[in-house]
């Protein structure tokens, strides 16, 4: 549930953040975006870095349980991080969108 909160929480500040930018550009240069452009951009990339953290600390948790990095992980070991660890696979597979 915390990461839902903070995936949520950064796509409000970044929503905000580009509607801010949005505003100000358009202010700025005279020139009209489409409205919204900037703020859904921000809330994607916003919550596009608390996911980055979240695969960064699965990545890490298998380079401690088999010693290298997670591109090199065979098939066979995958399966058996699966098991150990079913949650953070299943949402490091949707994170990655495998």
């Amino acid at each position: 549930m915390s990461k839902i909160i903070k995936t949520t929480a950064a796509g409000g500040v970044g929503f905000l953040a580009g509607l801010l930018l949005e505003q100000g550009l358009e202010s700025l240069t005279g020139l009209d975006f489409v409205d919204g452009l900037f703020a859904v951009s921000g809330s994607i990339l916003a919550a596009l870095s608390v996911n980055r953290e979240l695969v960064q600390a699965a990545a890490r948790n298998i380079e401690q349980m088999f010693g290298k990095d997670p591109l090199e992980i065979t098939e066979g070991e995958w399966r058996q991080f699966k098991e150990l660890n079913p949650k953070t696979a299943e949402w490091l597979e949707k994170a990655l969108k495998i």
